[in-house]
């Protein structure tokens, strides 16, 4: 028995499927969580100074919801928590699922709030990587990637975080053909800015069948300003109890 990979063969037609499936943020909503981090940029500083890089978080562009949060390494430290040894909060993903229960309904993340409605159909696929770990795959992508960069803002960031049915997001993970369609649709729904440290990205690599796809266009829902609103005030909030205890 001769056992062959042959998932080069079929990325296009896994592509096309996954591209109907997928919801990505609207970019409008992109724009105003950008706003909304530009006008509390001095808050964060100060509630930062000292234990947690704001630039890692908070920059030009970012659409980062939860600055200062980043995903735990190996099970290690306290999760919801501000752990000095990180220099920041860890969590698993249970801050970026925030975002979607907020544009969803109007709550924050749950149990139930999560499995009790459409969103529990669903698992969370990040785009770009939130882990320094993992840059010099995405190096090969972009001709600017800066040297001291730490992407820890895009575990939270709105526009880096998609929804995918259970089951469907691995091939994200796996196949670069797959890969680099993503980030190219990223980019094509939000440009390059929300893109800590890297730029100038390589668009010979993405697939000629790119341009085929059809994909799912994000949502607006009526009272998604509201939501995102409430969704603004939650992580000041919440962020800011949590460096306070």
């Amino acid at each position: 028995m001769v056992i062959k990979n042959k998932i080069s063969e079929y990325e296009r037609d896994i592509c096309s499927i996954l591209a109907r499936l997928a919801y990505h943020m609207h970019p409008r909503i992109i724009e105003r969580i950008q706003e909304q981090n530009t006008r509390e940029y001095g808050y964060f500083r100060d509630l930062f100074d000292g234990r947690i890089e704001i630039g890692n978080y908070l920059f030009d562009g970012s659409a980062c919801v939860f600055p200062g949060v980043r995903r735990y390494v190996s099970g290690q430290g306290k999760k919801r928590a501000y752990n000095i040894e990180y220099k920041a909060i860890i969590d698993d993903n249970t801050f970026p699922r925030h975002i979607w229960c907020f544009l969803e309904n109007g709550k924050t993340y749950n149990g139930p709030n999560w499995k009790n409605t459409v969103l529990g159909e669903f698992e969370l696929a990040h785009v770009f990587t939130h882990k320094d770990s993992e840059l010099d795959f995405e190096k090969l992508f972009f001709s600017t990637v800066r040297g001291d960069l730490y992407p820890y803002g895009d575990f939270s960031c709105a526009c880096n975080v998609a929804l995918l049915p259970k089951g469907t997001v691995r091939p994200t993970d796996n196949s670069t053909a797959i890969k680099a369609a993503f980030y190219k649709r990223y980019i094509d729904l939000y440009g390059e800015t929300p893109l800590n440290g890297r730029s100038g990205f390589n668009e010979s690599l993405v697939p000629r069948w790119y341009g085929d796809l059809n994909w799912n266009e994000p949502e607006l829902p009526e009272d998604w300003e509201s939501n995102i609103n409430k969704l603004l005030k939650y992580r000041t909030g919440r962020i800011t109890g949590l460096l306070n205890k």
